[in-house]
């Protein structure tokens, strides 16, 4: 059981180090922008309504604004109870393909990949730890922390009846495909350092995050049947892809 010193030493960290520097706060503002056009372009059957899109991206932003708060606060946080100050690296690829993604669909497909997350060790307060220097596995606890506090974001606006239908379906969309999209292997998003801290738990994290993302979207089905599918899935997925996939992956 962590001490009540460390908790309050944890909170003075955050008191300290939380805040991000300017160039952070620039790029943070350009991916909400970016993600926020990505989310809320669409067109009415094959047209483009100006008035639609604005009304959308009005919603749209504020739903990306709070996920990319909520994403990056759950990484900072983490990462500062356990000595790293995370540094936020906007992806701007990811960008790049969401926006054009959006073009060649009318906005049916959305992909929001939008930064990447470094740990800088904080040399005085790691010490007293058992693994003293960066490495995979710190960097995969903290990645994780990102599209999980998405998912349950989501899971929290599903279950509150006093938002605004039209903003609290927007919040969980959103959030649910940060959850999604972050998960995926693919380098620098959250899913790739995942991957490299743990081939064993990645299947199963990778399953249950994508399968309650994809649950929770399904109207009449509730939070906590969706949840525990998602553990389900999250477990055969494992099992399929240690039993069937990996084994025929080394003789390629």
């Amino acid at each position: 059981m962590p001490s009540l010193y460390t908790f309050y030493d944890w909170i003075d960290r955050i008191r300290r180090y939380y805040k991000f520097g300017r160039n952070e706060q620039l790029w943070l503002l350009v991916s909400v922008l970016a993600m926020a056009f990505i989310v809320g372009f669409s067109f009415e059957g094959e047209q483009f309504v100006l008035s639609v899109f604005i009304s959308n991206f009005a919603l749209s932003m504020v739903a990306v604004a709070i996920a990319v708060f909520v994403h990056e606060s759950a990484h900072r946080i983490l990462g500062l109870n356990m000595g790293y100050k995370t540094e936020f690296k906007p992806f701007l690829y990811g960008l790049l393909a969401g926006i054009i993604l959006a073009f060649m669909t009318y906005g049916k497909v959305i992909f929001l990949a939008y930064s990447g997350v470094f740990l800088n060790i904080m040399e005085k307060h790691r010490l007293g730890y058992f693994r003293y220097q960066l490495g995979y596995y710190d960097l995969g606890k903290v990645s994780l922390a990102g599209p999980l506090s998405n998912l349950f974001l989501a899971i929290a606006v599903k279950g509150m009846g006093f938002l605004p239908q039209e903003l609290a379906e927007k919040i969980v969309l959103v959030n649910v495909l940060f959850a999604i999209t972050n998960t995926l292997p693919i380098p620098p998003l959250d899913g790739a350092n995942i991957m490299y801290a743990s081939k064993t738990a990645y299947p199963f994290v990778f399953g249950a995050i994508i399968s309650c993302g994809v649950l929770l979207l399904i109207p009449w089905l509730s939070v906590w049947l969706a949840i525990a599918a998602s553990l389900i899935i999250g477990l055969l997925t494992a099992i399929t892809y240690f039993n069937f996939l990996e084994p025929k992956m080394g003789s390629w």
